[in-house]
């Protein structure tokens, strides 16, 4: 008898504490479920979206919000400098080796 009612008070312990992990705050989605698929049409800057062709000025620099590889169809955008006759500033592409 007296294990028994050991027994019962451990499961009773234990439905209680399982029931307690189930009163956590409800999770909400921020994101559309779109936006999450097309994360690489938009540049974030201070947490704000900006579309491709959109101008800002970053620590006194001026940036666009344009292709990284204006080659490809698909390319994912980032944040590159202006110059001063409004021209894109591509960055250096590193010289590849390649081993046979």
């Amino acid at each position: 008898m007296r294990i028994l009612s050991i027994i019962g008070v451990c499961f009773i312990c234990f439905i209680y504490s399982v029931t307690s992990f189930s009163n956590t705050p409800k999770t909400t989605l921020l994101l559309n479920p779109q936006q999450a698929i097309d994360q690489h049409s938009i540049c974030w800057y201070e947490d704000k979206r900006y579309s491709e062709g959109a101008i800002i000025l970053m620590a006194n620099v001026r940036v666009i919000c344009t292709a990284k590889t204006p080659s490809h169809n698909n390319s994912p955008l980032t944040w590159l400098m202006l110059n001063e006759q409004n021209e894109i500033i591509y960055p250096n592409v590193p010289k590849t080796i390649r081993v046979n």
